[in-house]
C-alpha cells in the first residue's frame, strides 16, 4: 500500500515536470514586487498557469483580484483549493492541463514554464492574449519577444508584444 501511494506521488510530481515544469514555489520576495510591476488591485483577472500551491493566488486575491489557477498535480491542486477557500467566488482552482483553456479575458497571466514550451505559450499568447494583458513569465524568458520589464528571476511582457512577432514563431 505504501508503494502504490509513493508511486502515485512520484507521478503527480513528474506530471508537472514533463507536461510544463517541475513545482518550484515562487519566492516571497519576489510575489509582491512582481504583482506591484503589473498593478493587480482589485477585480484585476488574474490566471496562474500552474499554479502550484495556490501562494501567488493567494497573494493576488488578497488584493481583490478575481483569479484563476491550473494545476495538474492533485496533491497540488488540493493544497490551492484548500488555500483559495476564504476567497468564494473570486478564486477557482482547476485539477488539468491549461492548453485548451482561452486566456483572452484575463489582465495578468502568470507562467513557469521550461525553454521546451516556450515557443507553444508564445503561439498560444499571441493567438488569445489581450493586448494590454500583462505575461509574467517566472526564471525563463521568451526569445525574440522584447520585454517591458525584467526582474531577478522574472520577465515581463504585454500581450501586444506577442501578436507582434507571431508570424516568427509559425
Amino acid at each position: 500500500m505504501v508503494w502504490l501511494l509513493l508511486l502515485f506521488i512520484i507521478l503527480a510530481f513528474g506530471a508537472g515536470a514533463i507536461f510544463g515544469a517541475p513545482w518550484v514555489p515562487a519566492f516571497s520576495r519576489d510575489i509582491d514586487q512582481l504583482l506591484d510591476l503589473a498593478r493587480v488591485k482589485n477585480d484585476t483577472r488574474f490566471i496562474d498557469l500552474g499554479c502550484g500551491d495556490g501562494k501567488l493566488l493567494q497573494a493576488a486575491a488578497r488584493r481583490g483580484a478575481e483569479v484563476t489557477g491550473y494545476e495538474i498535480n492533485p496533491f497540488l491542486w488540493a493544497i490551492a483549493w484548500i488555500r483559495l477557500l476564504p476567497f468564494g467566488n473570486r478564486a477557482h482552482v482547476r485539477l488539468g492541463s491549461y492548453w485548451g483553456h482561452n486566456l483572452k479575458n484575463y489582465d495578468v497571466i502568470w507562467l513557469y514554464l521550461i525553454d521546451h514550451y516556450m515557443p507553444r505559450m508564445s503561439r498560444k499568447l499571441a493567438a488569445e492574449a489581450s493586448a494590454q494583458s500583462y505575461v509574467i513569465s517566472y526564471i525563463f524568458e521568451f526569445t525574440h519577444i522584447k520585454p517591458i520589464k525584467k526582474t531577478r528571476n522574472s520577465t515581463i511582457y504585454r500581450g501586444r508584444s506577442f501578436t507582434a512577432t507571431s508570424d516568427q514563431l509559425q
